[in-house]
């Protein structure tokens, strides 16, 4: 009787073919998709039933009859898709992707992206109130918090661009970072 209750017991514990509940937790990676279809690639996704991020920022354009408010990528070719390490080669597959983002000599199929710099990205993007762009070659400055402001609580990198005019950049591994322009007196160095 010890025994039937002992298989039991591990039987209900299977996960994905182990007895390890994580076995395959799920991680951001971001995926390379064509020119111009991110949100596209982003609405298939949805109908699949697989976690996305396409970031996107708010802007008004102005033509000489009108104005339009449109959602701007702001990473051209890149969606990021929540999934475990097993499901990203079949992903791989799909027609619409092209291929994932790695580090050059990476063994694995995709970089993973910490859930923790995908929110920041999504709180920096919410709260932004001026342009959010993404830069690659970012020299790595202080540490910093916003203080005060739309974006109070935020920490990221500190860099001084453009004539000592401060960058708050969030890293997005892989990729490079988020940067935004923040007001000195918003800034505390921690």
């Amino acid at each position: 009787m010890k025994v039937e209750s002992a298989i039991c017991q591990v039987s209900d514990s299977f996960v994905n073919g182990t007895n390890d509940r994580e076995a395959y937790p799920k991680r951001w990676v971001a995926a390379l998709v064509q020119m111009n279809c991110e949100k596209k690639v982003a609405a298939k996704l949805d109908k699949m039933g697989i976690a996305n991020y396409v970031p996107v920022l708010p802007e008004e354009h102005q033509w000489s009859d009108r104005k339009k408010r449109i959602d701007r990528v702001v990473i051209p070719m890149v969606v990021f898709v929540r999934l475990a390490q097993n499901e990203e080669d079949e992903f791989r597959r799909l027609s619409f992707i092209l291929k994932f983002i790695t580090y050059p000599g990476s063994n694995e199929l995709a970089t993973p992206i910490p859930d923790e710099q995908i929110e920041k990205l999504k709180y920096l993007l919410h709260n932004a109130d001026a342009k959010v762009s993404i830069v690659d070659n970012l020299k790595v400055g202080d540490k910093v918090r916003i203080v005060r402001g739309p974006m109070r609580g935020l920490d990221g990198e500190l860099s001084y661009i453009e004539e000592n005019k401060p960058i708050v950049a969030i890293r997005i591994d892989g990729l490079g970072y988020a940067c935004v322009s923040v007001e000195k007196i918003n800034l505390e160095v921690i």
